[in-house]
């Protein structure tokens, strides 16, 4: 593929017009013909193929179905290449700040939150997806919203039937052996004996009454709602419709599908989280809620895999006038170590992955709680002063951990470190995708990791984990994996899955 890459930074509106000179029916098949051909996200820059990142043919896109139309001449691939040239190229607000500050961070936050998502394991994203929503038991005060059934309301199919229709529609705009068909989905294409599969989705009319409910949109619906008058700067970082409808409706051939690896998406816990959580609704508030509770004893379950600590629940303690408080989420002890969990469903909004000047205030806000917590645990068990705590040794070091359920990329960077609360336990902030590998490690303990992150003063562990080895299989992913249609065990005397 030819590269033809500026050496200026390129106003949006360049951009869109160089976009808008091919027809969308040409320029959005090609890209849907593109993307299956290249690999994964890490290894784009290997086969000098940077510009071709999802979230780029994602962008070119939705302003070719949005603003484009049919009377253009068709696109080529050296068209497609000069396109997505020009978007690594794009103008940002980096280049019209003054020197200095925290302009660099704050381009940061904007690229690592519009490309980390995108590099994620599809495979731990959708067990999670089963193991945290349908296999986590419930809090012994129950849930909200999220009951049995709950599923089929929201989605119109089980979870693991929507899990696995994802993987299905994904694989056929992957893989499928014709590559002509490749970069497209038509329920006809499937053979009905395959709906063994599934759980309960049995008839084309049912995948299509899903698919048309959460996965598929139109060339009129992203025209009325493309943002005219959106920061040309930015406008590439906000959300891209397709992320939340990657498929494309109303085309001769079955539904189109420009970039499949957002048909994936649509069935993370993220993915779900949006479709469920409306936060405008009474029962959207309610199924966020719900997802918290889950997560916290999530987080638990994946703890419970260590091999050489014990895991304690949250403690509730008494304090003077019959007042009590609680401890961290959970308590891990080592032999040589004692590990506070904090555990915090929260996400980055859209400030945050924007790089708002006050992006560093947003992430006080959002975590001081949580190192306040962590750091008042470690008071109250180093006190004695507290028979609840009685079990959880004092004679040992302690760090914090706080975990959350996406990635605050660059959060355990000094630069960013130095906004956030002081704490006398240093306190590093993991996401679950990053605890989920630590819970695996072999040949050392977890615990070293820790020490090590807190000589760095709270440092991330990912990087951390060079040089080790790791169990193949997380234990509760791949229980989640296991039940999602397409991946289950198969019965060997039938063929079906078990």
């Amino acid at each position: 593929m030819r590269h033809l890459l500026p050496s200026h930074p390129v106003p949006e509106h360049r951009y869109i017009e160089r976009v808008l000179r091919h027809s969308t029916d040409s320029l959005v098949r090609l890209i849907a013909a593109t993307s299956p051909g290249l690999p994964a996200v890490r290894d784009l820059g290997k086969r000098d193929l940077s510009p071709y990142g999802p979230w780029a043919l994602q962008d070119v896109a939705w302003v070719s179905l949005a603003l484009g139309s049919e009377t253009k001449p068709a696109a080529t691939r050296d068209d497609l290449a000069e396109i997505v040239g020009l978007y690594l190229a794009l103008d940002d607000p980096i280049t019209h700040e003054p020197a200095g500050g925290l302009r660099l961070e704050r381009f940061l936050q904007r690229v690592t939150h519009q490309q980390g998502g995108w590099q994620e394991s599809d495979y731990a994203q959708l067990s999670r997806s089963v193991a945290l929503l349908q296999q986590t038991p419930h809090p012994d005060g129950g849930l909200e919203v999220i009951r049995p059934g709950w599923d089929h309301e929201l989605l119109g199919c089980s979870l693991t039937d929507y899990v696995g229709l994802a993987e299905l529609v994904w694989a056929c705009a992957t893989l499928h052996p014709d590559p002509r068909r490749r970069g497209r989905f038509a329920v006809e294409w499937y053979p009905a004996r395959d709906y063994v599969e599934f759980d309960h989705l049995r008839s084309p009319a049912q995948v299509k009454a899903v698919l048309r409910r959460h996965f598929a949109t139109t060339k009129l619906r992203l025209r009325t709602s493309f943002p005219a008058g959106a920061d040309p700067l930015v406008r590439r970082y906000t959300h891209n419709p397709l992320r939340a409808r990657p498929l494309v409706g109303g085309m001769p051939g079955g539904y189109l599908v420009p970039v499949p690896a957002a048909v994936l998406g649509k069935a993370t816990p993220l993915g779900l989280y949006y479709t469920g959580g409306d936060n405008n609704s009474e029962r959207g508030k309610a199924f966020t809620r719900d997802v918290g509770h889950l997560f916290e004893r999530y987080v638990g379950r994946q703890l419970a895999l260590l091999t050489d600590a014990e895991v304690h629940p949250e403690v509730e303690y008494k304090l003077p006038k019959k007042q009590s408080g609680k401890s961290v989420d959970w308590i891990v002890v080592f032999p040589d170590l004692v590990l506070l969990v904090e555990v915090k469903s929260t996400r980055p909004g859209e400030a945050l992955r924007l790089g708002a000047e006050n992006f560093t205030t947003i992430l006080d806000s959002q975590f001081r709680k949580a190192f306040k917590q962590v750091d008042n645990s470690a008071d109250r068990i180093r006190s004695g002063a507290h028979p609840e705590f009685d079990h959880i040794p004092r004679d040992r070091p302690m760090v914090g951990m706080v975990v959350t359920a996406e990635q605050f990329h660059q959060i355990n960077t000094s630069e960013h470190r130095s906004e956030l609360p002081s704490t006398s336990v240093p306190v590093t902030v993991t996401s679950i995708q990053e605890l989920e590998d630590a819970v695996t490690i072999t040949g050392t303990s977890l615990a070293d990791v820790l020490r090590a992150s807190a000589a760095g003063g709270g440092a991330a562990l990912r990087p951390l984990f060079q040089g080790h080895t790791f169990l193949d299989h997380n234990a509760v992913l791949e229980q989640g994996w296991s039940a999602i249609p397409f991946a289950r065990p198969r019965d060997p005397g039938t063929g079906a899955a078990r």
